[in-house]
């Protein structure tokens, strides 16, 4: 079911772990227990504000609380019947807000109700959060000897610095020395099997990275509130997707190592490494279904190694050198791939480490640009993954090398980046260099990706919370240790966008006003112009090339000449839940996919079309016309996908014309 292999390199070996493959050896999900521990402290109460294109901060009324209460409630509203959920919050103390809850439907629905109540309070007792966390592991209400069949995961999430008077007894050094010491705690009483994958969350710019990827195997950074929904469908699909090895009745691979004994490697660049019994212990953290693991070990010539993977102690595969290795054409050019990848790994840290040392953006951009290079001359440059790692680097690492980028975001993500590259593993949308990650063996969409659609499901047709900084409320009084982490004095005054739209607008919207389609001209060919400018009886040139008529042009006015949009990698502007096609054929919502922008228009733009063209193409992506008809996941819908929508344009002025405006408020 499972498959631990070595390539010889001219340089030492590549080690490739290949997990059951759940298509092939039909697996389902299997069960698991999962604590959020949650920062509820003052700053939490900040809003989730977007900032515009001109540079401006719109609040829309949701805090920073009532997105994490989104995100959980997507999480928790995904799991099932055999699965365990619990959550922790954090301020001044701790507090068990939801014990071990099994999650059939009732359960769901207590965990939910409870999620909603969570309020903000003080400070950022941070110490207390993971202290109470590790102790619901040690109440789990399973026998010690049932826990190794449990995905098991804590996930600690903060929007800032702990607060200094809460500080462990070394204080912000204290962390890892307090988890390392509460995991021993917890395996000495309840054994290996109960030890946990610990998962820190930084939300927004005001973070100690540095100590959050210290105390955890990952480091995850979200930036923006606009990127929760494709980060909490990542991190359920990759907490479900845990593997059990070495088969499916084995135990579930919440941490997991090679062990390499006999020669012992000069160097496994890119993993952390550490002194074992049998020699040297490569950590690998917990092991996915169907997503290969490759790790690179350089030896002197002529070395000879043995490998043994390790789930906890419990040792599950084993390989030597001396009992032959791969050297066909697809396992060398692999090697060469994974190579550039573990190169990536150490430009982005090297890079790191130059920024945190006050080095200026040049050495920075160069050292990223020497890793740009050399992949460049690889001979698997043209490979998609190579593409999409140099395209990565150029495009993302290199901006977040300036230095009022890096001190904002930039060395937050260029910790996460490295973590997701080990792991092989995707955690959004956006990073060109992670979608392939998921995959099977056979590069076909299997488990990960089937986890991912349901909660991207799920977070576009949940219940959203009430925005809270819309209710008068009063603040709690800070403490004089409070600083920097207090509750606003009064909420901000009615905001004129809404973060999550209403239900109605999942499966319609609209195109912002600079995204452009391709219009004939009485010749046959075609050009590019502006959505803006197109007109009723203009023939829009559609997937396959075939032209569709455009039968009126649908306006909607945007509240205070501004829309909320999302802003795709391959240019086009659309609201939040208009479907769009994406390269694998795969109907998607726009949030998901890109950055949240907010855009200065009088008007937002969608297009009913001649029968027989449910698509219109933006900027050169399938995007859904009004009334399309179309009835797959995602883009189907009661009313913008049927003829309902368009029997309420007709009724509307301007109709016969083909030039309909509705106002802001107006339900087609």
């Amino acid at each position: 079911m499972s498959s631990l292999s070595l390539t010889k390199m001219d340089d030492g070996f590549m080690a490739t772990i290949v997990p059951p493959q759940t298509i092939d050896d039909n697996i389902s999900v299997g069960k698991g227990a999962y604590c959020f521990v949650i920062d509820v402290s003052g700053s939490m109460n900040a809003a989730a504000s977007i900032t515009t294109d001109d540079g401006d901060k719109v609040n829309h009324g949701w805090s920073q609380l009532d997105i994490a209460k989104h995100s959980t409630n997507t999480f928790v509203s995904s799991l099932e019947d055999d699965d365990y959920f619990s959550v922790v919050t954090y301020s001044d103390h701790a507090n068990v807000l939801v014990d071990w809850t099994r999650c059939n439907e009732s359960g769901r629905e207590r965990c939910i109700a409870a999620i909603h109540s969570m309020q903000p309070e003080r400070t950022t007792n941070l110490m207390a959060g993971i202290t109470t966390g590790f102790d619901m592991f040690d109440k789990l209400p399973e026998n010690d000897g049932s826990l190794s069949g449990y995905a098991l995961n804590l996930v600690v999430t903060t929007d800032g610095m702990p607060s200094s008077q809460w500080h462990p007894a070394r204080g912000l050094k204290g962390y890892a020395p307090l988890v390392n010491s509460l995991k021993t705690k917890l395996t000495k009483k309840r054994g290996e099997a109960a030890r946990p994958t610990i998962t820190t969350i930084g939300i927004g710019f005001q973070l100690d990275s540095s100590l959050l990827l210290q105390m955890s195997e990952t480091f995850l950074h979200m930036p923006d509130p606009g990127q929760i929904g494709p980060f909490i469908v990542n991190l359920l699909a990759s907490a479900r997707s845990t593997a059990r090895l070495p088969d499916p009745s084995g135990r579930a691979a919440n941490s997991t190592a090679l062990i390499v004994s006999g020669a012992t490697p000069s160097s496994v660049p890119g993993y952390a490494c550490e002194g074992h019994k049998d020699g040297l212990k490569i950590k690998l953290g917990a092991m996915l279904y169907d997503q290969q693991r490759h790790v690179i070990l350089k030896t002197a010539p002529g070395a000879d190694i043995t490998l043994s993977l390790v789930v906890g102690e419990e040792k599950v595969l084993s390989k030597s050198s001396t009992d032959g290795c791969a050297q066909d054409e697809a396992s060398i050019k692999q090697a060469a791939i994974e190579q550039i990848r573990i190169d990536a790994i150490l430009a982005i840290q090297e890079a790191l480490a130059l920024g945190d040392g006050d080095a200026g953006e040049a050495t920075m951009v160069a050292c990223l640009d020497r890793f740009i290079q050399q992949a460049r001359a690889s001979p698997v440059v043209a490979d998609p993954v190579v593409a999409a790692l140099i395209a990565t680097v150029e495009k993302e690492c290199k901006l977040g090398c300036n230095q009022a980028n890096f001190k904002r975001w930039g060395a937050h993500y260029f910790r996460t980046l490295p973590c997701m590259l080990q792991a092989e593993r995707r955690s959004n949308f956006r990073d060109e260099c992670m979608q392939h990650f998921g995959k099977d063996k056979h590069n076909r969409e299997a488990l990960f990706e089937e986890q991912s659609n349901a909660a991207e499901m799920r977070f576009a047709t949940l219940k959203p919370p009430e925005p809270s900084l819309l209710r008068a409320s009063q603040p709690a009084p800070p403490t004089a240790a409070s600083a920097g982490s207090r509750m606003p004095a009064a909420p901000p005054p009615r905001p004129t966008l809404a973060a999550l739209p209403d239900e109605f607008m999942r499966g319609g919207g609209c195109f912002g006003p600079n995204s452009t389609v391709r219009v004939t001209l009485g010749n046959g060919e075609a050009h590019a112009i502006k959505v803006s400018q197109v007109r009723a009886g203009d023939g829009v040139v559609g997937e396959d090339g075939r032209v569709a008529i455009v039968r009126c042009v649908v306006k909607t006015e945007c509240p205070g000449g501004r829309a909320m949009l999302t802003r795709l990698p391959s240019g086009p502007e659309l609201t939040e839940w208009h479907p769009v096609r994406d390269s694998s054929g795969r109907w998607r919502f726009p949030i998901m996919l890109g950055e949240r922008v907010v855009v200065s228009t009088q008007f937002v733009y969608n297009f009913v079309l001649s029968p027989g063209h449910p698509t219109i193409m933006v900027d050169g992506l399938p995007c859904a016309a009004l009334g399309h008809g179309l009835d797959a996941p995602v883009v189907s819908h009661p009313y913008w996908g049927t003829r309902a929508v368009i029997d309420d344009l007709m009724s509307k002025e301007g109709w016969a014309v083909g030039h309909v405006v509705l106002s802001a408020k107006e339900n087609v």
